[in-house]
């Protein structure tokens, strides 16, 4: 007999958690109060995320004026956006890691996380670096090793 795929796993322990959750809000505030405090956070996530696409769109505009691609600002925004559509997601788990992402601080902390070698990954090897005469010198190895690339 095969065991479930992970992915299903983990969204069956994801479902109970948020029925848990659920069965726990509506204990402590009751169905009405539930449902009302559950609304509210999806409208804060639908204008979350028509703030973010307004603002990403003016972002874009400017940083293809400027002939760059900000990556740790399409991260950051990928992020906060992620947290907008959790937001409006039934759930109060889900709703409560769409909250987190929205706060800048752990959108930077999980960008250093998941993104800190975004910069290196995208470098490419034949990259030529221009040196004045007088930014560099020769050194001379004690050992005959050179460097072999």
């Amino acid at each position: 007999m095969r065991s479930p795929p992970r992915l299903f796993t983990i969204m069956a322990v994801w479902f109970a958690a948020e029925f848990l959750a659920l069965m726990l809000v509506v204990h402590w505030i009751g169905w009405t109060g539930a449902l009302v405090l559950g609304l509210a956070i999806s409208f804060l996530g639908f204008r979350q995320l028509s703030a973010l696409g307004q603002g990403a769109a003016q972002n874009l505009r400017q940083a293809m004026a400027q002939g760059t691609m900000p990556q740790t600002d399409m991260l950051d925004g990928m992020m906060a956006a992620l947290g907008a559509i959790l937001m409006i997601l039934p759930g109060f788990l889900s709703d409560i890691v769409g909250l987190a992402l929205t706060a800048p601080s752990a959108r930077q902390y999980l960008a250093r996380y998941f993104g800190g070698g975004l910069h290196n990954r995208t470098r490419q090897r034949d990259e030529v670096i221009e040196l004045n005469p007088e930014d560099w010198h020769s050194v001379e190895r004690p050992d005959n090793s050179a460097r072999r690339p």
